[in-house]
């Protein structure tokens, strides 16, 4: 067997390992065998030279087997799960989890932390006060069994070796790679126990897939390796390319996602069409459904009758939450208008400029010890398309150093563009394309 620094000069000069040296190398990440600067050796080797679909599988299923797994549900075949390859604005879990839930699926959720320039479902609850995503696997089925639902962050026992390298790939700069995308989404989805997963695979020039091709190829490998385990995966490809509904941020998120359920009415046209595709997609997946149309009605159904944000709110207050808190702390914190300078149509609002504006203001990570900032966002009033006058409200930014909102408001005015004439365009659906099984 060769040893960890014979592994990597091999996979440094393009070579391939073996299921047993990845089961072996894996290992080693666990039991501290294989030191930080080797599995980031790893990692920038994957990168630069790819990772064949036998090594993404090999690698998944032995990160999904590092730790403890929760157990399929004894006669259910409702455990569905749906994830996000990541975007900016992209808080339709918050939404989907109880709203899936109220349409009579069991849901448990294991998110992740912000990874490059996109937000993390873990960071947006954390901004709740008292909110709890540090569950022990105990607490993790007893959730599941009792109420069907659960968010929480990944423990320190569930695909342990994936929580090592995924905070490694966000500081290495080694997030976009499709193997190591695959391996980490599935590891943990592998270890939840799940009856189905539902991919919302995002597509632009905010996501880590900027083309439909480059989507495509990264579906198809985590429908492969998912095969394998014998995980039905569906796929939605949706559009990443402004910030998705209006808020940028974590708790601004949070409250976004909140009010959204409180009214169906109100929610973003882009996020209320992501949000039900992808639940009626878990119910057919499900077999709830026969269906998407009547999945559809349902979730619908299910949305207006304010049970999703009943369980939103329940889900909250069994993991320590207090959202009330968070809306009397947010209050408290600096917050300023920015207006537009000029007259004319919405053309684009540059998702990317808007993540980066806010990692810079402290919304995210630039290194592993960085403190997240919960209550810098940046709330835009206005959609592409949307005409705006001189001096009426772009956006809406807050932060809890007033010292970072001038950069914010820099941000926003960098990241939108006007026409002070432009032809009335119809606005593309945010479904791509679809992969059902």
């Amino acid at each position: 067997m060769k040893s960890t620094k014979e592994l990597l000069r091999f996979k440094r000069d393009g070579g391939r390992w073996s299921t047993s040296e990845i089961a072996t190398f894996v290992r080693g990440l666990c039991d501290g065998s294989v030191s930080e600067p080797q599995a980031a050796a790893f990692l920038m080797a994957a990168c630069i030279h790819g990772l064949t679909d036998d090594e993404t599988a090999a690698l998944t299923l032995a990160m999904a087997e590092s730790g403890e797994r929760l157990e399929p549900m004894q006669g259910s075949r409702n455990t569905i799960d749906k994830h996000s390859t990541g975007g900016v604005g992209d808080k339709v879990s918050l939404l989907l989890a109880p709203l899936a839930r109220a349409c009579g699926l069991v849901v448990p959720m294991i998110s992740g932390r912000g990874l490059g320039h996109t937000g993390g479902t873990v960071d947006k609850l954390e901004s709740i006060p008292g909110m709890n995503l540090q569950l022990s696997m105990d607490q993790l089925s007893q959730l599941r069994e009792t109420y069907g639902l659960f968010m929480a962050a990944q423990s320190a026992t569930l695909a342990p070796a994936d929580r090592i390298l995924y905070a490694l790939r966000d500081v290495t700069g080694t997030v976009e790679n499709t193997g190591l995308i695959s391996a980490s989404i599935l590891s943990k989805k592998l270890a939840e126990g799940l009856n189905g997963l539902v991919m919302d695979v995002k597509v632009g020039s905010a996501a880590f897939m900027k083309t439909i091709e480059q989507a495509e190829t990264l579906a198809a490998s985590i429908r492969s390796v998912a095969a394998l385990a014998g995980l039905p995966v569906s796929v939605v490809f949706t559009r990443m390319d402004a910030p998705l509904g209006y808020a940028c941020g974590n708790w601004v998120e949070v409250a976004e996602a909140e009010r959204s359920l409180s009214n169906r009415s109100i929610c973003a046209t882009d996020l209320q069409e992501v949000t039900i595709e992808l639940v009626a997609q878990m119910l057919v997946l499900a077999n709830v459904n026969a269906d998407i149309e009547s999945a559809t009605a349902r979730v619908v159904e299910c949305w207006d009758s304010g049970s999703a944000h009943a369980e939103f709110h329940h889900m909250i207050s069994r993991q320590g939450g207090d959202y009330q808190a968070g809306e009397q702390a947010f209050a408290a914190c600096p917050s300023v208008d920015v207006t537009a300078r000029s007259s004319g149509t919405i053309t684009s609002i540059d998702a990317m400029v808007t993540a980066e504006g806010l990692l810079d203001a402290g919304a995210g990570r630039k290194k592993e010890t960085d403190v997240i900032d919960p209550f810098a966002g940046i709330v835009y009033h206005k959609h592409v398309g949307d005409w705006i006058n001189t001096g009426e409200r772009l956006a809406t930014i807050s932060a809890s150093n007033r010292d970072c909102l001038e950069p914010l408001t820099k941000c926003v005015l960098n990241s939108v563009v006007q026409k002070e004439t432009a032809s009335p365009e119809v606005k593309p659906s945010m479904i791509i394309q679809r992969w059902t099984e």
